[in-house]
């Protein structure tokens, strides 16, 4: 039984593989099936679910995420301050009352906003002035002077580690240049000589293969 099982469900398995994966160039290895409309191969094993602003898990799409009211929850013991608040301005009482019983949505709370909402008032001339004697006017060409003392300063100071920073570089790299060309030359000569002296000096048979008579 178990077997036939098996069979069936290889056969279930090819048939939906020929019929869903029949395109050239298509890879037909696997196939995937699921019986929930999402993606069957996210692991919905989260330490931690992520949501959107609402709440609402993300892995809900949002064709359906978008279609749910959400309503703002209050604790029971705030109802009787917002009946008074809505018993005191009837023009929020409507939203009060949603709001009591759990019915007022995002959207309602906006349109309660911003029907009710007043415009910040600002009093321009309440506010100070930017104030200065005549003693702190009267410094304002030596304090010009000294900015652009200050900026000349800061110039000159940024050339000078500019050419300290390059005479540095190019002092270093002149000197590894150097030391590298002494290297090399010293590897150069040790092959040299050695080269000579295994063949040019065969009293020193060192490394030698014995010759066989054949070659």
């Amino acid at each position: 039984m178990l077997i036939q099982n098996i069979q069936r469900r290889a056969l279930h398995t090819s048939s939906l593989r020929s019929n869903i994966y029949r395109r050239p160039g298509f890879p037909t290895f696997f196939a995937i099936t699921a019986d929930k409309p999402f993606y069957p191969e996210r692991i919905l094993e989260y330490e931690i679910m992520p949501r959107d602003d609402f709440g609402v898990p993300a892995h809900i799409p949002p064709d359906l995420s978008t279609v749910i009211q959400h309503t703002y929850y209050v604790p029971p013991q705030y109802y009787p301050f917002l009946k008074k608040l809505g018993d005191d301005s009837p023009e929020i009482k409507p939203w009060m009352d949603k709001l009591i019983n759990g019915q007022l949505t995002f959207a309602e709370y906006e349109e309660m906003f911003y029907k009710n909402s007043k415009p910040l008032k600002v009093f321009r001339n309440r506010i100070p002035m930017p104030y200065r004697t005549e003693k702190e006017i009267a410094y304002n060409a030596e304090v010009e002077w000294e900015s652009k003392w200050l900026s000349f300063r800061q110039r000159v100071f940024a050339e000078y580690c500019t050419r300290y920073v390059f005479r540095d570089y190019t002092f270093s790299l002149l000197l590894a240049l150097f030391a590298t060309q002494i290297w090399m030359t010293i590897h150069y000569w040790y092959t040299l000589d050695m080269k000579l002296f295994y063949l040019e000096a065969p009293e020193h048979k060192i490394n030698w293969v014995v010759p066989r008579g054949d070659l």
